[in-house]
């Protein structure tokens, strides 16, 4: 084929050798020459098209049929692969349409992961593992196909109302606008839900296994605006929830919005912390019949600034979000076995308790680090004794509640802080072995107005007598509270009513006084 440049060529000189031709022999008048002209340019004009023509049709026919996308390379584009749910983008998509058609919306994210996957993942491979997910998928899609409350992000052919975000994490999002029940009980039940159709028990190749979900929820308007932003509050849950291991985790707002001022006091906690920058003190335990010692509570200060200094319960929180509250339960727990190597040197075998926050059962070396400390200071896991809230027994879950049983294991005793008898820790106290409880004696005083709290500390007393616990009245600050206490039955006080608390340093000096105080209280040789 010859090409358009050639093919000028070959037109031009023609054209120059006709003309040299005419003025040579003058065969030809001036109007020939033009008609020759004429004749001459269109050919070419016809060829530049013809290859103009056949450039654009070349071009442009084979990419229409190239981006001609069928329907199962749509879902693939839309879908996950190992699960065939809707992939993370197309569901927020999906999410921010519903958002934006329907006004003042209320719609809660529900965002939940297999926890004990990774094992699985270990075990098999990731590809053999993908094969389990796909069942799992499949059990979860079944389960809410026909639940209209929730969102459908697809129609393949019917609706598609769970999605796989990135990892394991799976998203459901339910319409709270047209429910007339309570938010929290309404999505509760949906977890509920979504937890019993989990097969009891799945396998492959001989290996068995019984998947847990954990779920995080945050709801449009209350936990943020844009769909981004409320996934990833679910997320944050979901986290937090793990962390914590709850199954159901709910977006707390608290947990992020923190003024400037917090921020930096929480970063002063910190590096107090890790500086051991904390004033710890000992407050006494007295057996009001006969004014024996029975035993200390290791308490801490915080100083921040030239205010009243606050006490462990006042910034544990604080503590805990500082990301260095198990440094600080480290050093109170070194603290703790230094005051009773102190004490066995004074010839006094006494208790010394310490309070641990929920997140300290939780950790994987405390029963280890406890044990260390014992053979450091040579002192027997008996005398010392951890004291633990009643909402943190309560709530506890299985993880922490074998953490408690390994402490028991090295002897070391266990006691309930502000006890309130209800029917929940009594459930507790008869499953659980408990060598303590604390009650709150503050409001024990001799006024008309709390005769509710008299009676319910009564009752407190009355119960820990007849199960043979022991019982500590704690805050006692006044000789009315300790006298009204006696009268209801109670021996065992700690409060300022005997002291505010001392420091290591001066306790062979504060038992010297104690003892010469009360002679029957020394102990015998």
């Amino acid at each position: 084929m010859v090409s358009v440049r050639s093919f000028s060529l070959f037109m031009l000189s023609l054209l120059l050798s006709c003309t040299a031709y005419a003025d040579q022999e003058s065969l030809y008048s001036s109007d020939t020459i033009t008609t020759f002209l004429l004749g001459v340019s269109l050919p070419i004009i016809l060829f530049f098209c013809w290859q103009l023509f056949r450039r654009f049709t070349r071009e442009t026919l084979p990419l229409t049929a190239e981006h001609q996308i069928t329907k199962e390379e749509l879902f693939n584009y839309t879908h996950d692969l190992a699960t065939n749910l809707p992939t993370a983008q197309h569901a927020l998509k999906q999410f921010e349409q519903a958002l934006k058609t329907t006004k003042k919306a209320s719609m809660a994210a529900v965002v939940f992961k297999p926890i004990n996957f990774q094992q699985v993942n270990t075990v098999l491979g990731h590809h053999n593992s993908d094969i389990l997910l796909l069942q799992l998928a499949f059990c979860l899609k079944k389960s809410v196909a026909n639940n209209q409350s929730l969102l459908s992000f697809d129609q393949t052919p019917e609706a598609v109302r769970l999605a796989r975000l990135h990892g394991l994490d799976f998203l459901v999002v339910f319409d709270l606008s047209s429910s007339k029940h309570d938010a929290k009980s309404v999505l509760d039940n949906l977890c509920q839900q979504l937890a019993k159709a989990v097969p009891e028990a799945m396998s492959f190749k001989s290996f068995s296994l019984n998947f847990e979900l954990a779920f995080g929820i945050a709801i449009s308007g209350e936990h943020g605006n844009s769909v981004n932003e409320i996934v990833a509050h679910a997320t944050d849950a979901l986290l937090k929830g793990e962390e914590d291991e709850q199954r159901i985790q709910y977006f707390d707002n608290s947990a992020v919005l923190y003024t400037e001022q917090q921020l930096l006091l929480m970063e002063r906690l910190r590096q107090d912390i890790l500086a051991e920058n904390l004033h710890w003190y000992l407050q006494p335990q007295i057996n009001v019949n006969d004014q024996s010692i029975v035993g200390f509570e290791l308490k801490v200060h915080w100083y921040y600034g030239e205010e009243k200094p606050l006490e462990l319960s006042d910034f544990i929180e604080l503590a805990e979000h500082s990301g260095e509250v198990y440094l600080l339960t480290k050093q109170m727990i070194i603290q703790a076995f230094e005051t009773l190597s102190t004490l066995n040197k004074l010839g006094v075998q006494q208790r010394v308790s310490v309070s641990l926050s929920s997140k300290n059962l939780l950790e994987p070396d405390l029963v280890d680090f406890i044990g260390q400390q014992m053979e450091n200071y040579n002192v027997a896991g008996k005398y010392l004794m951890i004291e633990l809230s009643e909402q943190v027994m309560l709530s506890a879950c299985q993880r922490a509640k074998k953490t408690i049983d390994q402490l028991k294991s090295l002897d070391v005793t266990i006691a309930i802080d502000d006890f309130s008898g209800s029917y929940e820790s009594l459930r507790y106290l008869r499953k659980m072995t408990v060598h303590q409880v604390k009650i709150d004696c503050q409001q024990l005083v001799t006024n008309e107005d709390n005769r509710a709290d008299k009676a319910i500390i009564n009752a407190l007393i009355t119960l820990a007598r007849s199960m043979k616990l022991s019982l500590i009245g704690t805050n006692i600050d006044r000789h009315e509270t300790v006298n009204s206490y006696i009268a209801m039955g109670g021996s065992l006080v700690q409060g300022s009513i005997i002291h505010d608390g001392f420091v290591l340093d001066e306790m062979e000096l504060w038992l010297k006084k104690w003892f010469t105080q009360h002679p029957e209280a020394k102990p015998s040789k």
